[in-house]
């Protein structure tokens, strides 16, 4: 019988980053290794055909079958599935590990990012935001990737209370891709991130440091 396997792929690791040797099934943590590292060479938002052989023997047999893998739409994870014993699972937590190839679906579709962010006595002006404008090739793979991995695309709205801070902080990430464009308002960001370090903010603390580097 075929089972559901769904991974966090560092309970693999061991503090260097290498499959640790307390690992059960050493034969199960190669292949998932292997999903992360096929996946992220050729990115695809659908499952398709790898070289990597089904790890199962049903009946004491081992299974023909290829594994078939890519990102589950709208998220970073890995889903992979055997087509002949429909063995499948799901692999989380796989980024920055060695196996990670840096390829991510839909790379190309990020066309502009503008990042706009500074402190304001008037909500209504934007004239004294510092912007940050990454187009073209200043788009880069490392920018594409947060925005990716931290699943930013879908989170477009106004977050956080403009009447707290004296003055108001502001932080605007606009995305614009091939589905249109993504636009995300911070309201006081540091002051949430100390009073409740919510994981959206924590994530976009992550991306708004990146962009900060170009």
């Amino acid at each position: 019988m075929s089972g559901t396997w769904i991974t966090d792929l560092t309970h693999f690791l061991d503090r260097d980053g290498e499959l640790s040797i307390y690992v059960m099934s050493r034969r199960i943590a190669s292949q998932l290794t292997s999903i992360v590292a096929a996946v992220t060479e050729s990115p695809s938002a659908t499952l398709q055909e790898t070289p990597i052989p089904c790890r199962r023997r049903p009946q004491r047999k081992a299974c023909p079958g290829r594994i078939h893998a890519g990102f589950e739409c709208g998220t970073p994870n890995i889903l992979w599935s055997c087509p002949v014993c429909y063995d499948h699972g799901l692999i989380h937590h796989w980024q920055g590990t060695r196996w990670d190839k840096g390829g991510r679906a839909g790379l190309t579709q990020i066309n502009k990012v503008t990042y706009r962010h500074g402190f304001t006595d008037d909500i209504e002006d934007e004239a004294g935001l510092q912007t940050i404008v990454l187009d073209g090739p200043t788009v880069t793979p490392d920018v594409i990737r947060a925005i990716h991995d931290n699943q930013l695309l879908g989170c477009s709205g106004v977050y956080g209370d403009p009447t707290v801070g004296d003055p108001l902080q502001i932080d605007q990430l606009e995305i614009e891709h091939a589905g249109g464009s993504s636009k995300i308002t911070v309201y006081n960001r540091a002051i949430m991130l100390f009073a409740t370090r919510d994981e959206f903010y924590v994530q976009m603390h992550r991306v708004c440091s990146r962009i900060n580097t170009r």
